[in-house]
């Protein structure tokens, strides 16, 4: 059973996003660039093609990012969920958030919680508004694996 921790789920969040635009920006000046030597050497075609070429892949790359908004949003808005009931959970155990593990990065009803005082099933009401924790014991055999742990 694989486990995520407090900063693995917080740092996931952002990390992909801020390279998109970082990729988008670096196309964009590129292509302004290209596009100002084309204007300045009209006879110069070669910064004509230059700019066409950077300016199309400029486009696919905004595409791309247009259709994945949606599914990077709501991935975010999932693991900041994720985040908030790791925040509770913690001031509920009276222990802080980093020292907490989740099985799932999403909420889902069979969230795992791995704390320093065991383990806990996070039981949502109807609503998924509020949860009961309720301590868990788990197998020996039970292979556990815990991703960002230091």
């Amino acid at each position: 059973m694989t486990f995520y921790t407090y900063d693995y789920l917080h740092d996931s969040q952002s990390n992909w996003q801020y390279g998109r635009i970082a990729i988008i920006s670096v196309l964009a000046v590129v292509f302004i660039l290209f596009l100002i030597h084309y204007l300045r050497n009209r006879m110069d075609i070669k910064y004509k093609d230059l700019s066409i070429i950077v300016a199309t892949i400029l486009l696919l790359v905004l595409a791309v990012q247009y259709n994945d908004f949606s599914a990077i949003q709501s991935s975010s808005k999932q693991t900041g969920q994720i985040t908030q009931t790791v925040k509770q959970v913690a001031k509920r155990l009276d222990v802080r958030p980093k020292t907490i593990s989740v099985n799932s990065t999403n909420v889902n009803a069979n969230l795992m919680v791995k704390t320093p005082q065991g383990f806990f099933r996070v039981d949502y009401n109807s609503a998924g508004t509020e949860f009961v924790l309720e301590r868990v014991e788990l197998d020996e055999s039970s292979d556990i694996k815990v991703e960002g742990a230091q």
